[in-house]
């Protein structure tokens, strides 16, 4: 028998359908893992969560697609993993290549052939948070779909096979990054030294994603909001808030003149 969850956290939920998936029991789960039955109990409780080394083992039993989103939650980057459907959206992109060469993610493993002068970005359905208050979402990147694929010059991609596009929603980076606009993304430049004052998304694994300007102090990291109205964010704690990547560039839609 699997406990059934006091709480519905994301991560005790998903570990309870693996258990189930599996064929185990609570006592072969925690063989499997190495710790005690009790310990696997207080985590499909939603009382305890796991740390980041189980999070690795239980995505290693759950194999590619359902884990991803524990190794998400170890904090590991999984951009490299195949993902079926931007294979899908590039694979339907109408676009004549007779003037340019198109460069695809290394995810899709579509390279056009030539000199290479464009690359193709997904833009993904996922939004982040530029507001006071998060979504308060588990964005899990291995079950994100792409919305389209949109074209870039090479020249504005330093890693062409790691750019991605996602949405904004909110007000704290106005008047720099309005409400809508579309952020796009280096997922490969993560460093946290060499992104002092850049503007980057972060991700946090329970809330999901925020943009701001990164700044480094003595003894904290702060996301620091072009909107004077917000407080700066500490997200000192890398186990919880993990840098996503730089903020290369933004669109964004005219505003509407107020009637």
């Amino acid at each position: 028998m699997v406990e059934q969850p006091s709480k519905s956290t994301e991560w005790s939920l998903r570990i309870r359908r693996l258990v189930e998936d599996l064929g185990l029991t609570q006592a072969g789960l925690a063989v499997r893992l190495g710790v005690s039955p009790a310990t696997v109990s207080r985590w499909l409780a939603g009382r305890h969560e796991p740390t980041a080394e189980t999070y690795v083992a239980l995505g290693n039993l759950a194999g590619r697609g359902e884990g991803a989103y524990f190794w998400e939650r170890a904090g590991l980057n999984t951009s490299d993993l195949p993902d079926a459907s931007l294979s899908r959206a590039v694979s339907s992109l109408q676009v004549s290549l007779e003037d340019f060469n198109l460069i695809a993610g290394k995810a899709v493993s579509t390279h056009i052939g030539g000199k290479g002068n464009a690359v193709a970005i997904p833009l993904l359905k996922v939004t982040a948070f530029g507001d006071r208050v998060p979504p308060e979402e588990n964005v899990s990147l291995s079950q994100v779909e792409v919305e389209e694929v949109l074209l870039a010059p090479l020249s504005w991609c330093p890693h062409p096979d790691k750019m991605i596009g996602m949405h904004v929603a909110g007000d704290s980076m106005h008047p720099t990054i309005a409400d809508g606009s579309i952020l796009f993304v280096d997922t490969a430049i993560t460093e946290r030294d060499g992104l002092n004052q850049k503007l980057v998304v972060v991700a946090h694994r329970d809330l999901g994603f925020k943009v701001a300007r990164f700044q480094r102090l003595a003894g904290s990291d702060l996301l620091v909001s072009a909107n004077p109205k917000y407080l700066p964010l500490d997200v000192s704690n890398a186990s919880k808030w993990k840098i996503f990547g730089e903020v290369l560039w933004w669109v964004s839609k005219d505003a509407k003149p107020k009637s």
